[in-house]
């Protein structure tokens, strides 16, 4: 009889062991990753990264820098598991095992807050950042659209947030940054806005390094994510 209950119960505990796991049974916890980022995304990121972490139960690992620096210190061997690029081409920089475009932005001319109207084609200074930076590249090719030449003061930026203190510290008389940078520092204000049509299309893109960043990525694209960059003034393409 004693036997008997003993098969009894083992087969119940194989039975159990192999039963599917429920469809409501709570994911796996999700590693922590090192993010590398577009100085411009920072505020929506770290918001982000925050709340998927606090989810998660871990602690994401931030960097935000230019695009090209980033892509240049991936490449010089610094460990990174995610890299969200402001311009799809640096992902072809590094070797990602998934990627995607994920958001967009405006281009704008920014002043400083208490500053004058300006007019473009006669701005007697203007930031704008390096070539190899993405918000330089637009920035560039915007004004070569309009027939507009640069000033002969020209301060330039290492990332578009560079740029973007380098107006509102009083610098230049003008600055191109993208829409939501313009937003986030109350000592600037837009003065225009350039056409989508001067320069190339602004696109945000993802790309995973390794099986680390994944989980961090498909969260970016989220629905309470991408709300939370429409907040911010970002574009979903």
């Amino acid at each position: 009889m004693k036997r008997a209950w003993i098969s009894a119960l083992a087969l119940l505990l194989l039975a159990a062991a192999c039963e599917p796991a429920s469809d409501d049974a709570p994911p796996a916890a999700a590693p922590p990753a090192k993010v590398f980022a577009a100085s411009s995304l920072k505020e929506l990121v770290t918001e982000i990264a925050a709340e998927h972490g606090r989810r998660a139960g871990v602690t994401h690992a931030l960097q935000f820098e230019s695009t090209s620096t980033l892509a240049r210190q991936i490449g010089e061997g610094a460990p990174c598991d995610l890299f969200l690029a402001a311009a799809p081409e640096w992902l072809d920089q590094v070797k990602t095992i998934e990627r995607g475009d994920w958001l967009s932005n405006r281009l704008v001319l920014v002043v400083p807050k208490d500053g004058p109207d300006v007019e473009l084609a006669k701005l007697p200074s203007l930031a704008l950042a390096n070539e190899q930076v993405p918000a330089g590249k637009y920035a560039r090719a915007a004004l070569t659209h309009l027939g507009v030449a640069l000033p002969q003061r020209l301060l330039l930026g290492e990332s578009v947030r560079d740029v973007l203190s380098k107006v509102s510290a009083g610098g230049a008389a003008a600055g191109i940054v993208y829409a939501t940078d313009a937003a986030a520092d109350p000592k600037v204000r837009v003065a225009s806005t350039f056409p989508r049509e001067s320069h190339p299309k602004i696109v945000y893109s993802i790309g995973v390094l390794t099986p680390a960043g994944q989980a961090l990525a498909a969260a970016l694209k989220e629905p309470w994510a991408i709300e939370l960059a429409k907040q911010r003034g970002f574009d979903v393409p």
